[in-house]
């Protein structure tokens, strides 16, 4: 049983260490650092200029997403390892979402690759310079949408596991809670992105923004903690 306990914690904290040194870089630097210094609302040209001037970085924050994407689900995988012997059906709950993540990560990226050969002239020769800089706005555009979804399967990943961490008894209860929390966040801030108008969204997000950090709370238990004996409090 020690055996086995000291195994399930080096794999919860490998997954968590995954998450931590790995996907929070890649994203943050793809998306704080690389997106938002092209991406300008309201303004095709300087987002079509920003582009062409930045074109290597670009390229790389696509990999970079798909890279980081396909190691969180590897991640994640690794947590089902982890709570297939709880429950195998709450498992495939957790990793089914993710699974349906890939694709849809590839197709957005074929927008940002289309964004790119529309201004310089590989997609659309036809265009103009200034239909191409509106073509290629509106591609970027529809990417910045399109990763709206990815918050609907993140959170619909939470919430299985969360319960499987409050089913398990590998940590705190609340630890399961702070994860269903987290999920429940992603999910009601995708719904309201599609319901409400922007102003009520943005007042909105200010305090969905908060159930993120829970599940940063939860997966920082296991990289210190890993898990502990179910039957320890029994």
């Amino acid at each position: 049983m020690e055996a086995l306990l000291r195994s399930n914690s080096k794999t919860a904290r490998l997954a968590a260490s995954l998450f931590f040194f790995v996907c929070i870089p890649l994203f943050f630097w793809e998306d704080n650092y690389v997106r938002s210094k092209i991406f300008v609302a309201q303004d095709p040209i300087a987002t079509a200029n920003n582009l062409l001037s930045h074109e290597f970085v670009f390229r790389a924050a696509t990999i970079t997403h798909v890279a980081g994407t396909i190691i969180y689900v590897f991640m994640m995988m690794m947590f089902v390892r982890l709570f297939r012997p709880v429950d195998k059906h709450l498992s495939r709950l957790m990793i089914a979402p993710l699974l349906v993540q890939i694709p849809i990560v590839l197709i957005l990226e074929v927008f940002n690759i289309a964004a790119l050969m529309t201004l310089k002239s590989e997609a659309r020769p036809s265009f103009d310079i200034g239909q191409q800089q509106e073509a290629a706005y509106f591609l970027l555009r529809m990417y910045r949408f399109g990763m709206g979804t990815g918050k609907l399967f993140f959170g619909l990943s939470l919430i299985p596991f969360g319960m499987l961490v409050l089913k398990s008894g590998f940590t705190p209860r609340i630890i399961g809670i702070l994860l269903i929390i987290g999920g429940v966040g992603y999910v009601g801030d995708f719904s309201i992105y599609v319901l409400l108008q922007r102003p009520d969204y943005v007042m909105v997000r200010s305090i969905l923004m908060f159930t993120y950090l829970t599940y940063m709370l939860a997966l920082l238990w296991f990289l210190i903690k890993g898990v502990r004996d179910p039957y320890a409090d029994r």
